[in-house]
């Protein structure tokens, strides 16, 4: 269903399952890896995604009534979600070259449509993937590791996976010191490094929430070898790089060879 404003993607033909979760994790860990996504397992078990985000859309934190201490469980929900709409949007768009080309009614420069222009019902409410990233998520809980765990379908993304429902703190730091010390994340340059452009778009949130002075003093404590070396004899000016963003699809490009698992990711 939409209107000229935005699309409303509706779920009400699918059977809400409480199973759903487990079934969509399992086509997670199938799907994802270190150097992509396999969109065409994505699309086989387009039925199982649909019954993920139908469950979504009548259960959640408020609807269940979540107790505010549990906050490892509804920031997994959050970004599961999150994710899943993404790739839903990806897939009704007949996998544009970039998440950037999905065009919806008023929303038609780059990136508004899939982020703004489409919305689900989550937790009985209708909202844009944008507003459960940016106010739901991200500003709510003011952590700025969340940015990693929200994948935007592009490139520039941290790899794809599932969040568990415990842990997830102790999981972010993971993953992030993963990313940081890629080749996605930071790569050496003939003047110095480079950095995925995910890290200026929400520089802010990186310093100002965890009173960084700036992204070197904050990227320092997640980076490993010759990263770590260079971003501490560079702290004080800081002089890193932007490197050029790749907004193209996260398709999977090598066949994959890891064992899909709920423990920790492979390093590249």
């Amino acid at each position: 269903m939409g209107s000229a404003c935005s699309e409303r993607v509706e779920m009400k033909t699918v059977e809400s399952k409480k199973k759903a979760s487990t079934a969509w994790r399992r086509v997670i860990q199938k799907v994802k890896s270190k150097d992509g996504i396999d969109f065409k397992g994505v699309k086989k078990n387009r039925k199982a995604l649909k019954q993920y985000l139908a469950y979504a859309a009548t259960h959640g934190q408020h609807t269940d009534s979540w107790k505010e201490s549990h906050e490892d469980k509804r920031l997994s929900f959050l970004i599961n979600v999150h994710n899943a709409m993404v790739l839903n949007t990806l897939l009704r768009h007949k996998m544009p070259d970039s998440p950037d080309d999905v065009k919806v009614g008023m929303y038609q420069w780059p990136g508004a449509g899939l982020t703004w222009g489409t919305k689900y019902k989550v937790d009985s409410e209708w909202t844009s993937i944008g507003h459960l990233a940016l106010h739901d998520t991200v500003n709510r809980y003011q952590e700025p590791l969340l940015w990693i765990a929200l994948h935007d379908g592009t490139r520039d993304s941290a790899p794809l996976r599932w969040w568990p429902p415990s842990k997830l703190q102790s999981i972010l730091k993971n993953e992030t010191r993963l990313f940081v010390n890629s080749e996605r994340g930071m790569q050496k340059t003939e003047t110095g490094w480079s950095v995925n452009p995910l890290f200026f778009k929400h520089k802010d949130d990186f310093i100002v929430w965890t009173q960084a002075t700036n992204l070197c003093e904050w990227m320092v404590e997640y980076a490993s070898g010759p990263r770590k070396e260079w971003l501490s004899e560079n702290v004080e000016a800081c002089p890193l790089e932007q490197r050029p963003a790749n907004r193209s699809v996260d398709r999977r490009t090598t066949k994959k060879t890891e064992k899909p698992t709920d423990g920790q990711p492979v390093a590249d």
